[in-house]
């Protein structure tokens, strides 16, 4: 059973679309920004008819849960704990939050490597301009 829930979101100063698939055990999440504008129902209906194919869905995976009785008592006391963690947003702002620490230490490897390179290929081309002043002697 494949399940897709669109959800337009208020983040100041955007108007946000977040759109969540969930397919068994598997968990996508996208995100995309609306403008500052309320959104109009033909602009969501052309970003779901048009745009849906180009999103870049975020994937995890979700633990399997038995859709069982649970004793009332039992749902109070998960009530409580839940609502005491610190965590802030649905599911799919922590999904698109997890998916941007990752791709900003990503991008700091890259940039680390990149200035890594950079000086070493300044220090080669010092090193090949000492030779050249050097040559004749």
């Amino acid at each position: 059973m494949i399940k897709g829930v669109l959800t337009i979101v208020f983040d100041e100063p955007f108007y946000k679309a977040i759109f969540e698939r969930i397919d068994g055990n598997s968990y996508s999440v996208a995100q995309v920004n609306l403008g500052t504008s309320l959104p109009r129902m033909p602009e969501i209906i052309y970003l779901v008819n048009r745009k849906y194919s180009k999103l870049n869905f975020y994937r995890t995976t979700i633990e399997n849960r038995a859709d069982s009785h649970i004793n009332p008592k039992r749902a109070q006391r998960l009530a409580h704990t839940a609502t005491q963690q610190k965590q802030i947003g649905t599911k799919a702002q922590i999904a698109l939050k997890k998916q941007f620490e990752e791709s900003k230490i990503i991008k700091k490897m890259s940039v680390k490597e990149n200035k890594q390179l950079e000086k070493e290929r300044k220090f080669l081309k010092k090193q090949a301009k000492k030779r050249e002043k050097h040559r004749g002697h």
